[in-house]
């Protein structure tokens, strides 16, 4: 879900960044498109880890997919996010925030195509969530696939018209 992450993502980061910027006047959207993709780090995690000499053992097992698409793990991100971005002048709300939107929206894409989904609410629960909306299968030239995408470019779409109805055309929202 490579491509799908990226359009879903940058839709989510369109909207959100707009109405923060109304009500606060700061914009770090970008940290929406730049998490998305870190639930997806537990992939290499393990390969890395072993090639500095580390094992990271989890449920009695190294580290497999899945592992790092619960909230813990996106609590625990956007607290770092928060503090490594703090001193270069990002407040620890705003880093917290969009970090954390990044990679719910992640989670949330993930449960859309998989029924079973993954552990989400880990350590709390190791019961398996998903919606199974769409059958996932790779058609679209072996990248994506073309459901998703689709419904993904119309939600791009959308998030652009609505950024460009608030900020071009003046819309007043909450005051």
């Amino acid at each position: 879900m490579l491509l799908e992450h990226l359009v879903y993502s940058t839709a989510i980061a369109i909207v959100l960044g707009t109405l923060y910027r109304r009500y606060t006047g700061r914009d770090h959207a970008w940290l929406v498109v730049a998490s998305a993709y870190l639930p997806d780090l537990d992939i290499v995690a393990d390969g890395l880890l072993q090639r500095i000499g580390i094992t990271v053992m989890v449920h009695g097992s190294p580290i497999r997919h899945g592992y790092f698409h619960n909230v813990a793990v996106m609590l625990a991100y956007a607290v770092i996010v928060a503090l490594l971005l703090h001193p270069v002048g990002v407040r620890l709300v705003d880093s917290f925030f969009f970090a954390a939107a990044g990679f719910g929206a992640h989670l949330f894409e993930d449960a859309l195509v998989y029924e079973g989904g993954y552990a989400f609410f880990w350590p709390l629960s190791n019961q398996h969530y998903g919606i199974g909306a769409f059958e996932y299968t790779r058609d679209w030239y072996g990248v994506a696939n073309t459901e998703v995408l689709v419904v993904g470019v119309i939600a791009l779409v959308g998030a652009l018209v609505f950024w460009w109805a608030l900020e071009k055309k003046g819309w007043k929202v909450g005051g």
